[in-house]
């Protein structure tokens, strides 16, 4: 199902970014001070209550300096950013205290008719408390105290927002047992539109339109053999094309988010002759926190000119720029010719087989010791190496294995875990999917028997 969206707007340097980082709770977000628009919105999902939304940090606006040329392109992509989300978080500086630019910036949050929470930044200093009454003149309400640097104050905020955003919607009706759903993304003008046609049209076998949600433009039904699909096309905001190129960036990412929560398999879709750019680099990385499975179609293969060792460069040069779905099958088709698209259906199956595998327990144990053994985790503390016990698969869509061992805390998680990872995909064929992988000591799954429980201090019953 989609994501509600949480967009963060305000003037520069008020501590948006730092605050989308708690939110999405991951420091890789991180947004450096360098201009332009593109490097300063970025995209995290962000749970909390067991509760899932997508936060957009747009740029500062309303600068306050003369002849900004970033300010328009900012206040266009915040713009369209708001369009398509549920809340707007209207952060403001309380050490600084009102500015014009906060007056301006409240007059197009009102105009945009969308819920707000005004959120006053920097409460722990004694300038903040006295400047908070200042911002009742916005007429937003009153202003919530935080602290994005320290945390103060944040999980009210929380809290706020979630009782803002929509409730959660019920899984829909039509994506019942059997049915794919498979959502189509990438940037704008890639050929996404053209490419689901190209399949459509292939096929004969349409049953029918099926409107997708009031966010989303429209899901295809499709039926091949005995499986049905469901493609979830975001290529429809191409439409909107008057409203100029940053703008269909910024709402673009916004509906391909959308669309990878309600997927079961995603197709990251680029031009071959563009190859990966930041912005895909970013969807990547989303479709992994998802957990879910997926394929990069290289479209337009037919314009490229190529010799025998073309297109292996090519995937490379992709595997290293989108290096958090390095393990996705790449697949290079033509949407205007028709190129391999033929192949797309048996590739999805294939995803879709892999992402809800589950291993046989006693192969699984058997292949994590032969692994751990061959490659131990380093010794921590005192020269004791950590001493594989057991592996279990806790789940599949994404399948996530946990490893309980002795020494836990003294196991790099994310290099070994890695090695485990890339172990289990060459063994057990998981193909295109993201694999989870923990550890656990066995304490953390049931708590150990006190020695003695039940009998005298003489041993006797």
């Amino acid at each position: 199902m989609p994501l509600p969206t949480l967009v963060i707007v305000g003037r520069p340097n008020v501590g948006k970014s730092t605050l989308f980082n708690r939110l999405v709770r991951r420091r890789e977000a991180i947004v450096r001070p360098e201009p332009g628009v593109t490097r300063d919105r970025h995209y995290g999902r962000a749970e909390w209550e067991d509760r899932a939304f997508l936060a957009v940090d747009t740029g500062g606006m309303a600068s306050g300096k003369e002849d900004d040329p970033f300010d328009p392109l900012i206040e266009r992509q915040a713009r369209s950013a708001i369009e398509e989300g549920d809340v707007v978080l209207f952060l403001v500086d309380g050490i600084e205290g009102l500015l014009p630019g906060d007056v301006q910036i409240a007059q197009m949050v009102r105009e945009a008719g969308r819920p707000v929470l005004l959120v006053l930044n920097k409460a722990d200093a004694a300038r903040s408390r006295e400047a908070a009454w200042d911002f009742y003149r916005l007429g937003l309400g009153e202003p919530l105290p935080v602290s994005a640097e320290h945390g103060t104050g944040v999980p009210e905020m929380v809290e706020a927002v979630l009782a803002r955003l929509p409730p959660e919607a019920p899984e829909e009706e039509a994506a019942g047992a059997g049915e794919i759903r498979v959502a189509v993304v990438g940037r704008p003008n890639v050929g996404k539109s053209s490419f689901i046609n190209r399949l459509l049209g292939e096929e004969r076998t349409l049953v029918s339109p099926v409107p997708g949600t009031t966010r989303d433009p429209i899901d295809t039904l499709c039926r091949r053999g005995d499986a049905l699909y469901r493609f979830i096309d975001t290529a429809g905001i191409r439409r909107r094309g008057k409203i100029g190129d940053l703008k269909i960036e910024a709402v673009s990412m916004i509906l391909a988010y959308r669309s990878i929560e309600r997927a079961d398999a995603v197709i990251l879709l680029l031009d071959a002759a563009e190859g990966a750019t930041s912005m895909d680099a970013q969807i990547a990385r989303h479709i992994v926190d998802s957990g879910k499975a997926c394929a990069i179609l290289l479209n337009k293969w037919d314009l490229v000119e190529k010799d025998s060792r073309t297109f292996d460069e090519t995937a490379q040069d992709i595997r290293d720029r989108l290096v958090h779905v390095d393990f996705a099958p790449i697949l290079s088709v033509s949407a205007l010719t028709g190129q391999r698209c033929e192949r797309v259906f048996d590739l999805i199956g294939r995803l879709g087989a892999a992402h809800r595998r589950r291993v046989p327990t006693a192969a699984l144990n058997q292949r994590v010791r032969e692994w751990t053994q061959a490659h131990p985790a380093p010794s921590g503390k005192g020269g004791k190496r950590p001493k594989f016990l057991y592996a279990t698969q806790a789940s599949v869509a994404p399948p996530h294995v946990v490893l309980f061992t002795s020494q836990v805390s003294t196991i790099p998680t994310v290099q070994y875990g890695r090695y485990i990872e890339n172990r289990l995909r060459e063994a057990f064929d998981f193909e295109g999917t993201p694999i989870r992988v923990s550890f656990r000591s066995r304490r953390e799954k049931a708590a150990p028997r006190r020695r003695g429980k039940g009998r005298k201090k003489d041993g006797k019953p």
